[in-house]
């Protein structure tokens, strides 16, 4: 189990009866594909009734039973086309675009094909007016009735009650990647049970993050070796094999071929070609005989010039209606001391040109521009108070328009990256530099979003070979969604915090008390053999533990190993005299608490550095180069000096820290 929060295993094979069989799920796709539809030509027609009633429209209201039969009409011609489509199939891509962008598109089809029978049908008693909004209502209504059936269809896979079991040969890179993107397309109605490996130890768990923003994590375990696959295919209840085609050579592929087809189930190969990633390929088919290429994506002159036409009337238009956040936002900047409100940085455009790119400045004039991000992008003294809210809700990004109209970024594209990072790319992420880069894009709305740009570089390629002016408007409108959400989720948090009765300010309490204690919160992603985090920060935090009360938070199945850690740090008589405990984990909600009552937080759990920003309380970012250590205040804390004695620890990019905390190794620092 991972401290990160709840994890969500691969668990006992279901039997028939408790499983959604895959044409449930298609029905019931099907039934919410008509209740859409259904909705929006109902919206569409009390809007119009309205309009009637109070002048905004003329003409006589539309007879009930003629838009009734025409809604039924439009309804099934949709359904139909949809099963052309493919739609009720299910397919996997990068964040469930096709299957949005074939909706649109099926969606305009059958409008074109129910217009067609109304000349021929003479219906009459209707609005061609209405019908066209109704339409462009059920579009939208379509899309969002989708994307509420993906959340329901993930929730049914995590509970294990999708019908199609999938098993795993190889558990490597390329297997963890499979188990997640079969995470992320919950549409397909697949779910993994475990995995085959030659050379894993049996029992192993294979784990993966089903979303940045979200500690959870998902887990299936190693059942066995190659030879065990036709024991293990009745035994787990498996429907499908996908096989690493790097991880079984060329005979034993025929060998699973064999195998899977005489027991009946589906197999599927990841395939290869050279460094040539497998998302990037395509399978062409010549004279019968199938054909493996590297995917290259078309010339599209004309998309380009609609592509530009589009972003210079939107950025022209989105700057006149933000006027007005533009001076507030300017006004907040400037009353905090700032000589300029705008913060500009070079990044890397089309082609590997650079430019300057333009933001709202967020952190102090004297801040380090290309500093690293700090852990949850506040809670700092490099960023002001204004600018925790900016970052939050984007508005920072707003000066990128200029951008945009100067032609040096799109509405949407890949993030631009900065040039030292880009120095360091390889032929595979050059690829990305083949389109303008964007204010928002695929990456940005991923679940990935926190981790780094290049090490999820599938979002962007996918982009660049995919990139439609289709493809470009539901971005956009993802975009708006996420940001509502955004702005929801805060104004439910400020709301819920002033219901709330007023947290006293962090005190200095002395040692030994129960609050103001330290917290050691990391991920345990490997059970019985801990990661090298933990044999880093712990014996540190254990040795200052007679000075400062300590809290470890450990999984059940780690408490053996952390045990034998502590004895070895400390002796089996070392923890007379400390305060050490070791606190039950059994949700989140209990690891907030804990971390809400610290004074100092360790910590390489991203939603955990949340927290802290969130109640101000003193963090210890472990990263892959040691410890780095975010104050909340201009007072150094004793504690981080002492720490600072058993491992090292890096400040974060304010220069002024440098002199305050003795005993620290500091070290400069430019990364993204």
């Amino acid at each position: 189990m991972s401290v990160s929060d709840d994890v969500v295993s691969a668990g006992s094979p279901r039997r028939f009866g408790s499983r959604i069989r895959w044409w449930e799920l298609v029905a019931l796709r099907a039934l919410a594909d008509l209740a859409a539809i259904g909705l929006a030509f109902a919206l569409a027609r009390g809007i119009h009734l309205v309009g009637i009633e109070r002048g905004w429209m003329a003409g006589p209201a539309s007879d009930g039973a003629s838009f009734a039969l025409l809604t039924g009409l439009f309804a099934l011609v949709t359904i139909a086309v949809f099963a052309q489509q493919g739609l009720y199939r299910g397919r996997a891509t990068v964040l469930n675009l096709w299957e949005l962008e074939t909706a649109v598109v099926g969606v305009m089809l059958s409008a074109a094909l129910v217009f067609a029978l109304l000349f021929f049908l003479d219906l009459v008693g209707f609005s061609r007016g209405l019908l066209v909004g109704a339409i462009g209502l059920s579009a939208l209504l379509l899309i969002l009735e989708r994307r509420g059936m993906s959340a329901l269809a993930r929730k049914l896979q995590l509970a294990g009650l999708l019908g199609r079991r999938t098993l795993v040969y190889g558990c490597d890179r390329t297997g963890q990647l499979l188990m997640k993107k079969t995470l992320e397309a919950p549409q397909l109605g697949s779910r993994v049970v475990g995995f085959l490996d030659d050379q894993v130890p049996v029992g192993s768990q294979v784990r993966c993050r089903i979303d940045q923003t979200d500690p959870t994590l998902f887990e299936a375990p190693v059942l066995g070796r190659f030879e065990d696959l036709e024991e293990l295919v009745p035994r787990h209840d498996v429907d499908e094999v996908l096989v690493v085609e790097a991880a079984l050579g060329s005979e034993r592929q025929r060998e699973a071929i064999r195998l899977c087809d005489r027991l009946g189930i589906s197999l599927g190969v990841v395939p290869s070609l050279g460094d040539v990633r497998s998302d990037q390929l395509r399978i062409e088919e010549m004279s019968a005989i199938p054909v493996l290429r590297p995917h290259r994506p078309p010339s599209r002159r004309a998309g380009k010039v609609l592509k530009r036409a589009f972003d210079l009337v939107a950025a022209s238009f989105l700057i006149v209606i933000t006027a007005p956040v533009w001076a507030l936002t300017v006004a907040m900047i400037r009353l905090e001391g700032a000589d300029s409100a705008l913060f500009t940085q070079q990044r890397v455009g089309k082609d590997g040109t650079t430019f300057r790119m333009y933001k709202f400045r967020t952190m102090r004039s004297d801040a380090p521009p290309y500093a690293s991000s700090p852990p949850g992008d506040g809670g700092v003294p490099t960023i002001t108070r204004a600018g925790r809210i900016l970052r939050k809700t984007g508005i920072d990004e707003l000066p990128q328009l200029i951008n945009v109209l100067r032609g040096e970024m799109s509405l949407v594209g890949p993030r631009p990256e900065m040039p030292h990072l880009v120095q360091e790319y390889g032929p595979l992420e050059r690829k990305r530099l083949r389109v303008r880069p964007g204010i928002t894009g695929l990456w940005q709305l991923s679940p990935d979003r926190h981790a780094e740009i290049h090490e999820n570089i599938e979002y962007d390629l996918y982009y660049v070979h995919h990139q439609s002016f289709l493809l470009d408007m539901l971005v956009l409108l993802e975009t708006l969604l996420f940001t509502l959400g955004i702005v929801v989720g805060l104004l439910d948090r400020r709301s819920a915090r002033e219901g709330a009765p007023a947290l006293a300010p962090q005190k200095t309490l002395p040692p030994g008390t129960e609050e103001g204690y330290v917290l050691v919160a990391l991920d345990q992603r490997i059970d019985g053999a801990l990661p090298g985090s933990w044999r880093l920060v712990v014996p540190a935090a254990l040795s200052v533990a007679d000075r400062w009360p300590v809290r470890i938070v450990v999984a059940e199945n780690n408490r053996e190993a952390v045990d034998r850690m502590t004895e070895a740090s400390i002796g089996p008589k070392g923890g007379e005299g400390r305060n050490i405990s070791f606190p039950r984990y059994r949700s989140r909600s209990d690891l907030r608490r804990l971390t809400r009552k610290a004074r100092l937080v360790i910590t390489d759990l991203p939603h955990v550095a949340g927290w802290t920003e969130e109640e101000e309380i003193d963090l210890l970012s472990v990263e892959r180069s040691g410890v780095r250590w975010w104050p909340r205040s201009r007072v150094p804390d004793p504690i981080v000096s002492d720490l600072s004695k058993h491992v090292t620890v890096y400040v974060g990019p304010q220069e002024e820290e440098r002199e305050a905390v003795p005993h620290l190794s500091v070290v400069s620092f430019t990364g993204s």
